[in-house]
């Protein structure tokens, strides 16, 4: 497919290769000759007024050398570069956006704050691309994207879900931001043919452009991660029939623009992009055709890539990357010594991963020269313990309050984009990095050095900028003698922006993005008979560091952080209760998307508030009943069910979905509730071998499979109903004459331990949960077969005299105290924050909380415990061992007031992932002593 952005072979070059030897970035052989003369300070100018000078004068300093040569950079004989700088965007998929809907009805105020956040390029990140799924209405990881078509002869839809929202109103911030899709799994209705799989992708580009004027820059049409040879081989063919499609559809009369300058990714592959770079190089369509090798979580190159970048003109992209993992405020409580900034995927992490996927020392003379760095996801809008959560720059899970939290992965961005323009031209020997490989990055505290150095394009007009980024993810402070030449008029001072963890006493983010002064060259030094200027910088442990010749970015307008900039303007409070939904939203205005007014369900293509769907797609429908107007219905049936991705299975694309539909609503710190749906179960039986049932589920807590929920009762068309208990049943029996056809009442209490399972008023199972790992808050869930079934009037409703509200404690929340030591754990995704704390036996935790009790929660071995509330007698309690997110040990019945209760180990090992203080809703007896439910020995 010719297109003006893509380049052909063209003859390589020599390129000015750096290497890593005796600890430092080495540049090309010279002689240098220091001047005898240092430099004086550069003239006042109103920029620095108010800047302090920075010096380091101390004589044991142990400086390192980096030279910025102005004409090191990478040309093609025509002298364009090879690579020049991309920066980061954000992948939107796997449902990890869904929740950004709610905030736009909800909270608009709050949704914009993000949006801005995120994408303005002078006072937010200014992420630059967006990538979103195709979706198949299965899991993909974190949930299911909805798919843009259920059938062949059905138009593309693409208001379902949030992920072309989320470029429209993105693009309305910055229209420069470039636009891709992928898809993970596929409809069945394609079989896997190619044509009718252009369909779906063709129709999908169309109906983006008819309903939002979006037009994309970039596609990725092969499945995401494809793993093995034959598939591979399969994807890249596939890959090139794609782009022949669409270039002849460029030329169509219905052509919508012209889809030839859609630029081709390919493969998007889980690492092994050397490998996918060798099949593009042995196929002369592929290199026609295809414009950037893309692939995930690597930082390694190997020889084709250099080929293909170099001989052929093809992007590398680092087509999908973590963001921060553990956010700040948790880190810095329990790792203190890394302030915050630093550890495994933390703020100082990603900005290494992204240098260091340009040049890391590991990869020899064949670095990656990646130029651009895609966070999956930036913004997690996504229930609190979905899978992979959390990890992002945003988190925005709670679109009732307007609550979200800002985090340091933000100021690690715009280190980065408000320094350093796309296009500038990246500096060989300045930029790279060292360290030992990890998992997409390098270890923490192995690397030595790790910088980008970029300049202004040397086409550009006027006096040639450069800006320079440290990441310094050690406990070593960093001293670097900077050596600058071939940029300009000489003597300019470098303002120097940095973030790192707080002083002893300061607010966690005291020292994000601190424009901390400036350096003046502190001499000349002549090497290869050229005079290069001399700067001497800091870079902190644990830091990142922009130094810039732009005091105030490229923009002109970079401000100073200051703390609690990242904080909304909303409390983060419970989403209350009672809730109820009967899915009419007549409340909600008319607004206009795409020049045509819709109603709430219109423009949210029938998208319920506040669900999550993790299997399956639950829709807004319209019933035709005169008492149900429009009704929740699950849509994916025998005959629609999507082809899974199944990359980490056998890799066989026509897999289709088993896994029940799901959808999760509510808020994780509901306590004692009674959870109640209408439901009517679908009477077309398409396929008798899928069980044909309604479910309901309270206290879900984290993405789990099955039922989702922890306790949820099923009502099968038979009359068969079952009380289960993370997806066992502990209950179960049958309804005589049960009708499934008609309109049922299900209901499901949670009253501590206790789950009672009522169908049309009357009782089926009243479970006491006699198990030494309940779970005592969450979520509620709906499960389906795949059949249409139909919910209406949801209910969430309080318990008289029972507590319904509770505030989650995270195990590292600064207001819990480890006097006797633990040992912090960063944890996975199924944790609470992805953060642990062991106890060993002698050492205690002291937990302050408001409330009438508390749960102590996560997974841990068998300990005995000893338990002293406000000081009182000592209480031994046994627990364990239990599962992720069970609960370990509960307390009820203290007086709403201020507590302590500090819980030591005596024997065995305990562990804490979080507490839940109860908070509101529960009628305790003055005279009433404080009961120990759970955990008792």
């Amino acid at each position: 497919m010719p297109r003006a952005h893509r380049l052909t072979a063209v003859t390589a070059v020599a390129a000015a290769i750096f290497s890593l030897a005796g600890g430092g970035l080495l540049a090309p052989p010279a002689t240098a000759t220091p001047d005898a003369t240092p430099l004086a300070a550069p003239p006042s100018a109103t920029t620095r007024t108010a800047l302090p000078e920075l010096r380091l004068d101390d004589p044991s300093i142990p400086w390192q050398e980096l030279v910025v040569d102005g004409d090191d950079v990478e040309r093609r004989p025509d002298g364009t570069p090879y690579n020049a700088f991309g920066g980061f965007g954000s992948v939107s998929c796997n449902n990890t956006s869904n929740l950004l809907l709610d905030y736009k009805e909800e909270n608009p105020d709050a949704y914009w704050a993000i949006m801005r956040m995120l994408f303005d390029p002078e006072t937010g990140a200014g992420l630059k691309h967006i990538k979103v799924e195709l979706g198949a209405d299965s899991n993909s990881s974190s949930g299911a994207e909805p798919a843009t078509k259920r059938s062949a002869d059905e138009p593309a839809n693409v208001l379902r879900g949030a992920g072309f929202h989320f470029i429209s109103d993105a693009l309305s911030i910055n229209p420069d931001i470039e636009i891709e899709a992928l898809r993970w799994g596929e409809p069945s209705w394609t079989g896997n043919d190619w044509t009718k799989r252009y369909q779906w992708y063709k129709e999908t580009i169309d109906a983006a452009y008819d309903t939002f004027g979006v037009e994309f820059d970039w596609m990725s049409p092969s499945q995401n991660e494809v793993r093995g040879a034959a598939y591979q081989a399969s994807e890249l063919a596939w890959t090139v029939r794609f782009a022949e499609w669409l270039e002849r559809d460029a030329a169509a009369p219905d052509a919508r623009y012209d889809y030839s300058r859609i630029k081709i990714v390919a493969l998007d592959s889980y690492r092994e992009g050397d490998a996918v770079a060798g099949r593009i190089l042995a196929d002369p369509a592929a290199l026609e055709q295809v414009d950037a090798l893309g692939y995930h979580y690597d930082i390694v190159g190997g020889p084709n890539v250099t080929r293909l970048n170099k001989e052929f003109g093809k992007e590398i992209l680092y087509s999908e990357g973590v963001a921060p993992m553990i956010d700040p405020q948790y880190r810095v409580a329990a790792d203190p010594a890394r302030g915050g900034v630093g550890g495994t995927v933390s703020a100082a992490d990603i900005a290494d991963r992204f240098i260091n996927a340009y040049r890391w020392s590991g990869a020899g003379d064949d670095p990656a020269h990646m130029t651009t760095f895609l966070f999956q996801p930036a913004v997690s809008a996504m229930y609190e313990g979905t899978q992979y959560s959390p990890k992002h720059l945003i988190r925005a899970s709670d679109p009732w309050s307007g609550y979200w939290e800002g985090d340091v992965g933000l100021v690690a961005v715009r280190h980065f984009h408000q320094f350093v323009e796309d296009g500038w031209e990246y500096v060989e020997g300045a930029t790279g990095g060292d360290g030992t490989k990890g998992d997409g990055g390098t270890n923490v505290d192995t690397s030595t050095r790790t910088v980008l150095t970029a300049r202004t394009p040397a086409s550009a007009a006027g006096e040639p900028q450069w800006s320079q980024v440290h990441a310094n993810n050690t406990r070593t402070d960093r001293y670097f003698e900077v050596k600058v030449a071939d940029l300009g008029e000489g003597g300019r001072p470098l303002y120097a922006w940095e973030t790192r963890g707080p002083d002893a006493g300061q607010a966690y983010d005291a020292n994000y993005f601190r424009n901390t002064g400036y350096y003046a060259p502190v001499r000349t030094e002549t090497i290869d008979g050229v005079e290069h200027d001399v700067y001497r910088v800091e870079v902190p442990a644990y830091s990142i560091v922009t130094l810039s010749t732009l005091a105030r970015g490229v923009h002109g307008t970079t401000a100073e952080y200051a703390p609690g900039d990242f904080a909304p303007d909303a409390e983060d409070t419970i989403l209350e209760l009672p809730y109820r939904d009967d899915f009419e939203y007549d409340d909600y205005p008319v607004t206009t998307v795409g020049g045509r007014e819709m109603t709430y369900l219109e423009r949210r293509g029938g998208t319920p508030r506040y669900t999550a769907d993790q299997d399956g797609a639950f829709e807004v429908v319209a019933s035709g009943e005169a008492a149900h107007r429009h009704v929740l219905q699950q849509q994916i049936h025998a005959e629609n069910r999507g082809f899974t991705w199944n990359v980490w299975g056998d890799g066989r694309q026509n897999v289709l979905q088993t896994a029940a539909p799901s959808t999760v609503l509510g808020d994780h710190r509901w306590a004692d509730y009674t959870a109640a749906v209408d439901f009517r179960l679908d009477a077309v039986d398409r396929d008798a071998t899928l069980e044909n049932f309604a479910g309901l589920g309270v206290r879900q807590v984290y993405a789990r499979g099955g039922d989702q929920a922890t306790y949820a009762v099923r009502v099968h068309e038979d009359g068969r109903w079952q009380l289960r208990k993370l997806d066992t049943v502990v209950a179960s029996g049958t309804v005589a004459g049960f009708d499934g056809a008609a309109w049922h009442r299900l209901a499901v209490e949670a009253r501590g331990n206790v789950v009672t399972a009522t169908l049309d008023g009357r009782r089926l199972a009243q479970y006491a949960d006699p198990s030494a790992n309940p779970v005592l808050t969450g979520r509620i869930a709906l499960v389906s077969g795949f059949y249409n079934t139909r919910y209406d009037n949801l209910a969430v409703t309080p318990i008289r005299g029972s507590a319904w509200a509770s505030e989650k404690i995270d195990d590292a929340d600064a207001r819990l105290a480890y006097p006797d030591g633990a040992t912090f754990t960063q944890a996975g995704y199924a944790h609470f924050n992805r953060t642990q704390h062991v106890l060993r036996t002698g050492q205690s935790v002291t937990i302050p909380f408001t409330g009438t009790g508390l749960n102590l929660f996560g997974a841990t071995g068998s300990a005995t415990l000893e338990v002293r509330i406000d000081g009182g007698a000592p209480r031994t309690a046994q627990v364990g061992p239990v599962g992720t997110r069970q609960t370990s040990y509960w307390l009820r019945g203290l007086q709403q007031r201020a507590h302590t209760v500090t819980v030591r180990v005596v024997s065995g090992t305990f562990t804490l992932d979080g507490v839940d203080a109860l908070t509101g809703g529960a009628r305790v007896r003055p005279d009433r002593p404080a009961v120990a439910d759970g955990g008792e020995g």
